[in-house]
C-alpha cells in the first residue's frame, strides 16, 4: 500500500491543524494560571499597602496630646449641668417611653375614628 502525495499532505495539514490547537490551548491555560497567581499575590500586597498608607496617616494627621493645663482644669458649670441633665434623662428617659407611646396610640386612635370635615 502506497499512499499517495495528497493524502499524506492532508495528514500532516491534520497533524498541524491539532498542533495549533493545542498550542492555543496551552496558551490559554497559562495565562488563566498567569491571572490566578497575580490575583493570588495582589490581594496581599495591596492588603499591606493599604495598612501602611493608615498608618501613615494616622502618624501624620494624629492631633496633638492636650496641653496639662487643659487636664487638671475643672469642668465649667455649663458642662457639669449637662453632664447631670443628661444622666437624669438616661436614667427618665425609658421609663417615660412607654406611657407616652399609650397617649401617642390613643391620640391616633380618636384621629382615625373622626369623620373628616
Amino acid at each position: 500500500m502506497r499512499r499517495t502525495d495528497l493524502s499524506v499532505d492532508e495528514e500532516i495539514a491534520e497533524v498541524e491543524g491539532r498542533l495549533s490547537q493545542r498550542r492555543m490551548e496551552l496558551r490559554a491555560l497559562l495565562d488563566d494560571a498567569r491571572n490566578r497567581v497575580n490575583a493570588r499575590s495582589t490581594a496581599p500586597i495591596a492588603l499591606i499597602a493599604a495598612l501602611a498608607v493608615g498608618f501613615a496617616a494616622s502618624r501624620f494627621l494624629r492631633r496633638p496630646p492636650p496641653s496639662r493645663s487643659m487636664a487638671d482644669r475643672r469642668p465649667s458649670t455649663a458642662s457639669r449641668v449637662a453632664q447631670v441633665a443628661g444622666a437624669v434623662a438616661s436614667i427618665l428617659l425609658p421609663r417615660l417611653i412607654g406611657p407616652l407611646q399609650g397617649v401617642v396610640a390613643q391620640w391616633l386612635q380618636q384621629r382615625m375614628r373622626r369623620p373628616s370635615a
